[in-house]
Protein backbone atom coordinates (compact mmCIF):
# COMPACT_ATOMS: atom_id res chain seq x y z
CA UNK A 1 0.00 0.00 0.00
CA UNK A 2 2.90 1.89 0.11
CA UNK A 3 2.76 3.33 -3.45
CA UNK A 4 -0.95 4.54 -2.61
CA UNK A 5 -1.64 8.30 -3.00
CA UNK A 6 -1.58 10.09 -0.18
CA UNK A 7 -4.41 12.64 -1.76
CA UNK A 8 -7.92 12.14 -0.62
CA UNK A 9 -6.98 10.03 2.40
CA UNK A 10 -9.10 10.05 5.05
CA UNK A 11 -6.72 10.88 7.88
CA UNK A 12 -8.82 11.70 10.96
CA UNK A 13 -11.84 11.70 12.62
CA UNK A 14 -13.42 14.02 15.29
CA UNK A 15 -16.59 13.92 17.24
CA UNK A 16 -18.07 17.11 18.09
CA UNK A 17 -20.53 16.60 20.86
CA UNK A 18 -22.23 18.20 24.06
CA UNK A 19 -21.01 16.13 26.89
CA UNK A 20 -17.35 14.79 26.36
CA UNK A 21 -16.79 13.06 29.76
CA UNK A 22 -20.12 11.04 28.69
CA UNK A 23 -18.85 10.28 25.20
CA UNK A 24 -15.68 9.34 26.43
CA UNK A 25 -17.08 6.72 29.05
CA UNK A 26 -19.46 5.19 25.78
CA UNK A 27 -16.69 4.78 23.26
CA UNK A 28 -14.25 3.33 25.76
CA UNK A 29 -16.60 1.19 26.76
CA UNK A 30 -17.81 0.11 23.17
CA UNK A 31 -14.35 0.10 21.34
CA UNK A 32 -11.86 -0.20 24.34
CA UNK A 33 -10.35 3.18 23.45
CA UNK A 34 -8.12 4.79 25.81
CA UNK A 35 -8.12 9.08 25.92
CA UNK A 36 -5.03 11.77 25.65
CA UNK A 37 -5.85 15.25 26.61
CA UNK A 38 -4.57 18.24 25.37
CA UNK A 39 -4.89 21.80 25.84
CA UNK A 40 -4.66 23.43 22.34
CA UNK A 41 -5.20 27.15 23.98
CA UNK A 42 -7.51 30.04 24.26
CA UNK A 43 -9.11 29.59 21.09
CA UNK A 44 -10.08 25.41 21.09
CA UNK A 45 -9.80 24.37 24.63
CA UNK A 46 -9.14 20.78 25.82
CA UNK A 47 -8.75 18.06 22.54
CA UNK A 48 -9.47 14.75 23.72
CA UNK A 49 -7.66 12.00 21.17
CA UNK A 50 -8.66 8.61 21.62
CA UNK A 51 -6.02 5.71 20.50
CA UNK A 52 -5.60 1.60 21.03
CA UNK A 53 -1.56 1.63 22.01
CA UNK A 54 0.36 3.54 20.11
CA UNK A 55 -2.88 4.02 16.97
CA UNK A 56 -4.40 7.32 17.25
CA UNK A 57 -8.13 7.13 16.12
CA UNK A 58 -10.17 10.31 16.89
CA UNK A 59 -10.50 13.76 18.47
CA UNK A 60 -13.22 14.97 20.43
CA UNK A 61 -14.32 18.41 21.46
CA UNK A 62 -17.45 20.52 22.83
CA UNK A 63 -19.90 20.88 20.85
CA UNK A 64 -18.46 25.09 19.60
CA UNK A 65 -22.44 26.08 19.40
CA UNK A 66 -25.55 25.09 20.66
CA UNK A 67 -27.51 24.58 17.21
CA UNK A 68 -24.51 22.55 15.85
CA UNK A 69 -25.89 18.88 16.17
CA UNK A 70 -23.44 16.19 18.38
CA UNK A 71 -21.94 14.43 15.15
CA UNK A 72 -18.83 12.71 13.76
CA UNK A 73 -16.75 15.28 11.33
CA UNK A 74 -14.38 13.74 8.71
CA UNK A 75 -10.61 15.02 7.62
CA UNK A 76 -9.65 14.28 3.87
CA UNK A 77 -6.04 15.21 2.57
CA UNK A 78 -5.54 17.70 -0.22
CA UNK A 79 -2.36 19.35 -1.63
CA UNK A 80 -3.85 22.78 -1.02
CA UNK A 81 -6.95 23.52 1.76
CA UNK A 82 -7.62 27.05 0.17
CA UNK A 83 -7.77 26.27 -3.18
CA UNK A 84 -9.98 23.07 -2.04
CA UNK A 85 -12.39 26.03 -0.52
CA UNK A 86 -12.18 27.57 -3.92
CA UNK A 87 -13.26 24.68 -5.73
CA UNK A 88 -16.34 24.04 -3.12
CA UNK A 89 -17.86 27.20 -3.76
CA UNK A 90 -17.02 26.66 -7.78
CA UNK A 91 -18.82 22.98 -7.67
CA UNK A 92 -21.72 24.39 -5.51
CA UNK A 93 -21.05 24.02 -2.18
CA UNK A 94 -20.04 26.22 0.56
CA UNK A 95 -17.28 27.20 2.91
CA UNK A 96 -18.38 26.39 6.71
CA UNK A 97 -15.01 27.17 8.16
CA UNK A 98 -12.43 28.62 6.27
CA UNK A 99 -8.42 27.23 5.89
CA UNK A 100 -7.40 27.68 9.21
CA UNK A 101 -4.00 27.04 10.30
CA UNK A 102 -3.29 24.44 13.53
CA UNK A 103 0.24 24.84 14.88
CA UNK A 104 2.42 22.10 15.07
CA UNK A 105 -0.75 20.09 13.14
CA UNK A 106 -2.00 21.46 9.41
CA UNK A 107 -3.85 23.14 7.83
CA UNK A 108 -8.03 22.75 7.55
CA UNK A 109 -11.26 23.84 6.33
CA UNK A 110 -14.70 22.70 6.87
CA UNK A 111 -17.11 22.32 3.45
CA UNK A 112 -19.95 21.48 2.72
CA UNK A 113 -21.13 19.71 -0.54
CA UNK A 114 -24.23 21.01 -2.76
CA UNK A 115 -26.32 18.38 -1.10
CA UNK A 116 -25.54 19.84 2.85
CA UNK A 117 -22.88 16.92 3.80
CA UNK A 118 -19.60 18.48 5.57
CA UNK A 119 -16.34 17.29 5.32
CA UNK A 120 -12.76 18.76 6.47
CA UNK A 121 -10.44 19.10 3.94
CA UNK A 122 -6.82 19.22 5.74
CA UNK A 123 -2.97 19.23 5.04
CA UNK A 124 -1.00 17.73 7.26
CA UNK A 125 2.64 19.72 8.19
CA UNK A 126 4.05 16.32 9.35
CA UNK A 127 5.01 13.19 7.69
CA UNK A 128 2.35 10.82 6.02
CA UNK A 129 1.36 8.44 9.32
CA UNK A 130 1.19 4.60 8.09
CA UNK A 131 -2.24 3.23 6.49
CA UNK A 132 -3.98 1.27 9.11
CA UNK A 133 -3.90 -2.87 8.71
CA UNK A 134 -6.38 -4.77 6.61
CA UNK A 135 -8.33 -6.12 8.00
CA UNK A 136 -8.85 -3.23 10.35
CA UNK A 137 -9.00 -4.72 14.39
CA UNK A 138 -11.34 -3.93 16.64
CA UNK A 139 -11.47 -0.32 17.21
CA UNK A 140 -10.27 1.02 14.02
CA UNK A 141 -12.00 3.38 11.41
CA UNK A 142 -12.18 1.15 8.56
CA UNK A 143 -15.01 2.36 6.46
CA UNK A 144 -16.81 5.91 5.42
CA UNK A 145 -20.34 6.37 3.56
CA UNK A 146 -21.59 9.61 2.03
CA UNK A 147 -25.00 9.40 2.49
CA UNK A 148 -27.02 12.22 0.41
CA UNK A 149 -29.80 13.72 -1.37
CA UNK A 150 -28.18 14.74 -4.54
CA UNK A 151 -25.95 11.96 -6.15
CA UNK A 152 -25.67 13.39 -9.30
CA UNK A 153 -24.31 16.91 -8.03
CA UNK A 154 -21.57 15.26 -5.39
CA UNK A 155 -19.86 12.73 -7.61
CA UNK A 156 -17.98 15.67 -9.39
CA UNK A 157 -17.62 18.01 -6.20
CA UNK A 158 -15.74 15.03 -4.64
CA UNK A 159 -13.75 13.52 -7.78
CA UNK A 160 -12.46 17.19 -8.24
CA UNK A 161 -11.22 17.99 -4.70
CA UNK A 162 -10.47 15.06 -3.57
CA UNK A 163 -9.01 13.48 -6.56
CA UNK A 164 -11.07 10.10 -6.16
CA UNK A 165 -11.96 8.24 -9.22
CA UNK A 166 -15.80 7.01 -9.30
CA UNK A 167 -17.20 4.04 -10.03
CA UNK A 168 -20.83 2.72 -9.57
CA UNK A 169 -22.38 -0.96 -8.98
CA UNK A 170 -25.76 -2.61 -8.10
CA UNK A 171 -25.91 -3.78 -4.44
CA UNK A 172 -28.75 -6.63 -4.15
CA UNK A 173 -31.34 -4.92 -1.27
CA UNK A 174 -29.64 -1.80 -1.55
CA UNK A 175 -29.61 -0.69 -5.42
CA UNK A 176 -26.97 1.80 -6.72
CA UNK A 177 -23.65 2.42 -4.83
CA UNK A 178 -21.26 4.53 -6.08
CA UNK A 179 -17.43 3.83 -4.89
CA UNK A 180 -14.67 6.65 -4.42
CA UNK A 181 -10.99 4.93 -5.50
CA UNK A 182 -7.99 6.83 -4.02
CA UNK A 183 -5.63 4.97 -6.94
CA UNK A 184 -6.20 1.31 -6.14
CA UNK A 185 -7.76 1.42 -2.91
CA UNK A 186 -11.35 1.77 -2.51
CA UNK A 187 -11.71 4.97 -0.47
CA UNK A 188 -15.36 5.61 0.37
CA UNK A 189 -18.64 5.18 -0.62
CA UNK A 190 -21.58 6.97 -1.55
CA UNK A 191 -25.43 6.19 -1.83
CA UNK A 192 -29.25 8.30 -1.86
CA UNK A 193 -29.79 9.32 1.63
CA UNK A 194 -32.41 6.30 2.31
CA UNK A 195 -35.91 7.62 2.07
CA UNK A 196 -36.28 6.59 6.18
CA UNK A 197 -33.76 8.61 7.35
CA UNK A 198 -35.36 11.39 4.84
CA UNK A 199 -38.40 11.27 6.16
CA UNK A 200 -37.00 11.24 10.18
CA UNK A 201 -35.38 14.41 9.26
CA UNK A 202 -31.96 13.41 8.24
CA UNK A 203 -29.82 15.70 6.35
CA UNK A 204 -27.31 14.74 3.97
CA UNK A 205 -24.27 13.22 5.64
CA UNK A 206 -20.86 11.02 6.08
CA UNK A 207 -21.07 8.19 8.22
CA UNK A 208 -17.74 6.53 9.58
CA UNK A 209 -17.72 2.80 10.10
CA UNK A 210 -15.37 1.46 13.14
CA UNK A 211 -14.67 -2.50 13.14
CA UNK A 212 -15.76 -4.68 16.07
CA UNK A 213 -15.12 -8.10 16.80
CA UNK A 214 -18.52 -8.94 18.01
CA UNK A 215 -21.32 -6.96 16.18
CA UNK A 216 -24.14 -8.33 18.01
CA UNK A 217 -22.77 -7.85 21.02
CA UNK A 218 -21.28 -4.53 20.28
CA UNK A 219 -24.82 -3.34 19.44
CA UNK A 220 -26.63 -4.55 22.93
CA UNK A 221 -23.71 -2.80 24.43
CA UNK A 222 -24.14 0.14 22.66
CA UNK A 223 -28.35 0.01 23.51
CA UNK A 224 -27.91 -0.89 27.14
CA UNK A 225 -25.79 2.49 27.81
CA UNK A 226 -28.20 4.68 25.84
CA UNK A 227 -27.36 4.68 22.41
CA UNK A 228 -30.32 4.43 20.23
CA UNK A 229 -30.31 1.62 17.43
CA UNK A 230 -31.24 2.82 13.70
CA UNK A 231 -29.47 -0.15 11.68
CA UNK A 232 -29.61 -3.78 13.42
CA UNK A 233 -26.78 -5.76 12.11
CA UNK A 234 -27.56 -5.94 8.54
CA UNK A 235 -25.24 -8.94 6.13
CA UNK A 236 -23.79 -6.99 3.04
CA UNK A 237 -22.65 -10.64 1.54
CA UNK A 238 -19.43 -11.82 1.14
CA UNK A 239 -18.02 -8.66 2.95
CA UNK A 240 -19.54 -8.06 6.10
CA UNK A 241 -22.10 -7.25 8.66
CA UNK A 242 -22.96 -3.56 9.97
CA UNK A 243 -25.29 -1.50 11.91
CA UNK A 244 -26.01 1.83 12.48
CA UNK A 245 -26.34 3.41 16.13
CA UNK A 246 -26.59 6.97 17.54
CA UNK A 247 -24.56 7.66 20.30
CA UNK A 248 -26.54 8.88 23.93
CA UNK A 249 -25.71 12.26 23.18
CA UNK A 250 -26.93 11.86 19.20
CA UNK A 251 -23.92 11.36 17.05
CA UNK A 252 -24.57 8.73 14.30
CA UNK A 253 -21.74 5.93 13.73
CA UNK A 254 -21.89 2.92 11.93
CA UNK A 255 -20.18 -0.49 13.57
CA UNK A 256 -18.91 -3.31 11.47
CA UNK A 257 -18.17 -7.30 11.27
CA UNK A 258 -15.93 -8.19 8.42
CA UNK A 259 -16.62 -11.10 6.91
Amino acid sequence: MSDLPQIGRFVWYELMTPDTEASRAFYTDLFGWQWQDEDMGPELGLYSMAHTGDAYHAGMIALPRSDVPPHWAAYVTVPDVDRACEQATGLGGQVLVPATDIPGVGRFAAIMDPSGAAIYPFKSSNPDQPEAPTPEPHGFFCWRELLTTDVARCEPFYREIFGWRVTSDEMPDFGEYWLFHRGEKMESGMMPLPEQASQAGAPSHWLPYVAVDDLTGAVEKAAARGAQVHCQPTDIPDMGTFAVIADPQGAVISLWKHA
